[in-house]
């Protein structure tokens, strides 16, 4: 397949055009063109703005596969900025309906949880769809309005729904690679209770997973990525204060947690029964290959 792929300097871009590039030729799209993919052969670079996504399928010949990972302000108070949120939106569409026109035969947006909104419950992926951020609004209405699209012009269309993951490369500022960063300098680590109930799952199982599903034609939705694996992020803590050997001093409730009290426990039974698919690395693994990388620097 020749498969083109935005936000290709991203965290899971990063990680997606090599594997991908194994079998596949790969298009990397991203605002500058660096030599981040100049080792892979079947990888082609191409520079472009999002504000010209509109015009990506006439600077593609004939493409099979579109993934679509750009997108900008999915952290912290950027999240509810509207404008930005809704021209994220704008720009994936016009890409999606751009690479509909040059006769692409699979479409791809990556997904997120704040799709959902917040559930008690076991969400898969019949819940009912009840985002709060502006950020899960208009990842939501990419979906629905590229579902449309596919289906007037009978072609595929898969949304990989993404929990948490992480691995290599991962936002700094994130749980998780903070703990790591910390507990490899035997710091203290502040931190809230950390009750909430989470499920991580580790880039490269997530990277396995999508090429699975682009792979089999009869393959097409949501699907949703998590390790199905949750527990609470307490839990996650001490494993990574154990995996690591670390002397770090965790003082959990030392920080006023005063967010919404949100529990992730995604069922992943769709995925892994369409592919025959499941995640191989254990938290420990992932943790220790993050690790690893932070060490040498990457």
């Amino acid at each position: 397949m020749k498969i083109i792929i935005t936000g290709a300097n991203s965290f899971i871009g990063r990680r997606l055009i090599p594997a991908f590039s194994r079998l596949h030729q790969v298009t990397a799209v991203m605002r500058e063109n660096n030599n981040l993919f100049g080792q892979f052969p079947n990888v082609e670079t191409l520079a472009l703005s999002m504000i010209d996504y509109g015009h990506l399928g006439e600077m593609i010949n004939a493409p099979d596969c579109f993934i679509a990972l750009a997108w900008s302000g999915s952290r912290g108070e950027a999240r509810n900025d509207y404008a930005l949120q809704k021209f994220n939106y704008s720009q994936n569409l016009a890409a999606m309906k751009s690479m509909t026109e040059a006769g692409c035969k699979i479409l791809v947006s990556a997904g997120s949880q704040a799709e959902y909104g917040i559930h008690d419950e076991i969400i898969t992926e019949e819940s009912f769809c009840k985002p709060e951020s502006e950020y899960g609004k208009f990842k939501l209405k990419l979906f629905n309005d590229t579902k449309e699209i596919a289906d007037e012009h009978g072609i595929r269309f898969i949304e990989p729904r993404y929990f948490s993951l992480y691995g290599p490369g991962d936002y700094k500022k994130t749980l998780i690679m903070q703990c790591v960063r910390k507990m490899l300098a035997d710091e203290n680590i502040n931190l809230n209770e950390c009750r909430q109930i989470w499920d991580y799952m580790y880039i490269d199982d997530a990277v396995d997973g999508l090429l699975r599903l682009c792979e089999n034609e009869n393959c097409s939705g949501v699907y949703n990525f998590a390790s199905g694996h949750n527990k609470t992020l307490r839990e996650f803590v001490i494993d990574i204060h154990e995996a690591l050997h670390s002397k770090s001093i965790i003082n959990f409730g030392a920080i006023e947690y005063n967010g919404a009290f949100i529990n992730l426990r995604p069922s992943i039974k769709k995925l892994t029964e369409a592919v025959n698919w499941k995640p191989e690395t254990s938290f420990t693994q992932g943790i220790l290959r993050t690790a690893e990388s932070i060490k040498k620097g990457e």
